[in-house]
């Protein structure tokens, strides 16, 4: 249990904005992050990836997958509904960029999105990004770049139509 603990206090937080950046919301993400330490401890894994982060990362993306389909489903409640807690990209000085880069982001597909997340925010080599995400590293190369091209291209196309 204390080699869990020592886990969850190391990588949570990587976990959580890897989890924020894959569903581009603080509570589902929170959920994500809380299922993928469930998972860890209920079936004390065998680590099959060079860090306990990749395999953390690998864990939270297939949580991700498998909730979105559930998701996916749903509709929004009609009517506004203050937020009770203080989101934190309100503590951004620009959050008008930070809520179009995070558009932008939504708008990759997913595949893209996890892989770019892997190498830029948490700075994974593309071997272990192949292996969390199941795919050789010659496809994490291409996904990585196809990312950033299109978020480019995204976020270019967004700064005309302001």
């Amino acid at each position: 249990m204390d080699q869990i603990e020592e886990i969850y206090r190391r990588h949570a937080s990587a976990v959580f904005r890897f989890a924020w950046g894959l569903c581009g919301n603080r509570a589902r993400a929170e959920d994500l992050v809380s299922e993928t330490f469930v998972r860890l401890l209920t079936r004390a894994p065998k680590i099959h990836t060079q860090t306990a982060l990749a395999y953390l990362l690998a864990i939270a993306r297939n949580v991700y997958l498998t909730s979105h389909k559930r998701h996916s489903r749903e509709v929004p409640l009609e009517g506004v509904f203050p937020a009770r807690e203080v989101d934190p990209g309100v503590q951004i000085d620009d959050r008008a960029r930070l809520d179009t880069a995070l558009k932008a982001l939504a708008e990759l597909p997913e595949g893209e999105r996890a892989a770019l997340l892997l190498r830029v925010d948490f700075d994974l080599p593309y071997e272990e990004i192949a292996a969390a995400l199941g795919i050789s590293e010659g496809a994490v190369k291409v996904r990585v770049h196809r990312a950033r091209m299109r978020l480019a291209e995204i976020l270019e196309a967004k700064g005309k139509n302001r």
